[in-house]
């Protein structure tokens, strides 16, 4: 039975802690009538680079709060998310989604805790991340068309040319080519011949949006926002390039070697649908791999882009969507070497 889903109309705000608690208070007295106002306690999480998220809570009871960036609407399509967060806590990958306010969204609380990027690194999660991916991709129905370059096209659509600081500008002119449009058109091209298999995915699987639950040992995904039907090998390929981290520069000479992404494709591969997999298969995805990281990087630099132009938050998106380029243009040429052999 699908949970009941209420719309408030309360704005909570992303600079008043003061407000913000007593519009979540307002929306709890709704949501939650049995809890004691004066008895919430409220705990801030910091992981996220587009969002305010915090709990609120009642004795062991709690529920999350996602209190939407400044602009995110550019890169962020919320009715889609909801739909996605709702159909993937039907089937168990998310937790549920209680209502929606003007500028965010009210969930349940996932027990545990997000990894650290040097937990992730350790072999021993590997595993478990790839049989969930493999469980995400074969558990919840898509309708078999991967959506990521009409995503592309849709930031590129967001973004101005035209940048407000001179140095800005100048150093977009100088790192980007000026038709981008033509890279989403190449890399699309080559991508769709591959005819790779097509997965509701989650698109996202940063290290701060894998959640770790000591007791259960268990692993799950959170933050949906970039969540559609996509290339299943996009998904996998997009948690490698996250090994480099977020914060800051992103150190790539951190993602995994060719032998470990060799031995998490495997047991991707072994916790699916694909049960008499083989070496051939493997190789197969190994050899599409660079191109599939190459979206991944294409995809995450125009979106940075469109952040350096809209976000509020005090990051440098600019530098960020460059070195996510670079790494394009890497990956990319890897692929395009490899077939010429």
């Amino acid at each position: 039975m699908a949970t009941p889903f209420e719309d408030f109309n309360e704005d909570l705000s992303l600079t008043s802690q003061e407000d913000c608690e007593n519009s979540a208070r307002s929306i709890l007295a709704k949501l939650r009538p049995e809890w004691t106002p004066s008895e919430i306690t409220f705990e801030y999480f910091s992981v996220g680079i587009t969002n305010k998220i915090f709990s609120a809570g009642f004795g062991t009871e709690h529920v999350i709060f996602r209190v939407f960036g400044h602009n995110t609407s550019k890169v962020i399509d919320r009715e889609n998310e909801v739909t996605a967060w709702r159909q993937l806590a039907e089937h168990g990958f998310a937790a549920p989604l209680y209502g929606k306010f003007n500028n965010g969204l009210i969930c349940g609380f996932l027990e545990g805790k997000s990894l650290k990027i040097e937990e992730m690194r350790d072999s021993r999660f590997h595993t478990n991340i790839a049989k969930r991916i493999a469980q995400l991709h074969t558990s919840v129905p898509n309708d078999g068309k991967a959506r990521v370059f009409d995503k592309m096209r849709t930031f590129l659509k967001q973004l101005d040319p035209k940048f407000d600081k001179s140095c800005q500008q100048e150093f977009f002119e100088k790192k980007f080519p000026k038709d981008l449009e033509t890279e989403i058109k190449n890399i699309e091209s080559l991508i769709v011949k591959l005819k790779e298999p097509i997965a509701f995915c989650h698109n996202d699987l940063l290290v701060h949006n894998i959640v770790y639950n000591s007791e259960k040992k268990s692993i799950e995904f959170i933050d949906y926002e970039y969540a559609f039907p996509n290339y299943a090998l996009f998904d996998i390929a997009n948690h490698f390039c996250e090994y480099a981290g977020v914060e800051g520069t992103p150190d790539y000479s951190k993602c995994l070697t060719k032998d470990e992404k060799w031995l998490f494709i495997n047991d991707y591969l072994r916790f699916g649908k694909e049960k008499e997999h083989c070496d051939t298969r493997i190789a197969s995805m190994f050899k599409n791999l660079p191109l599939f990281e190459a979206a991944a990087h294409l995809f995450w630099a125009v979106w940075a882009l469109v952040q350096a132009q809209n976000s509020t938050i005090d990051f440098d998106y600019l530098t960020y969507a460059y070195a996510r380029y670079q790494q394009y243009e890497k990956r990319y040429q890897k692929y395009i070497s490899g077939t010429q052999h």
